[in-house]
């Protein structure tokens, strides 16, 4: 049996497709960017799945909306003064 291969342009336009393959054969797909293997796309109830953790996602600390102005509140930690004017350049 061959490895299943994709490139990252085709796992962006056909993902739908790739992923219903991935489960129905239980066989994982090896996403490739440029030219090297990137990710992995795997059933998670033939093993692969093991090792992810049951996270309570109303304890973590994500993004948030302001009710009154409407806005994300991005966690403190998020604002790092380090990381001011890291990409001035690129403008």
């Amino acid at each position: 049996m061959s490895e299943l291969t994709a490139t990252v342009a085709e796992t962006r336009a056909n993902f739908s497709k790739i992923a219903t393959t991935v489960n129905e054969t239980g066989r994982p797909v090896t996403v490739f960017k440029n030219s090297k293997p990137w990710v992995l796309i795997a059933p998670i109830g033939k093993g692969y799945g093991d090792h992810i953790p049951n996270i309570d996602w109303s304890k973590q600390n994500i993004i948030t909306l302001d009710p009154k102005t409407r806005k994300t509140i991005l966690p403190a930690d998020w604002n790092d003064p380090e990381d001011e004017g890291l990409y001035d350049d690129l403008v």
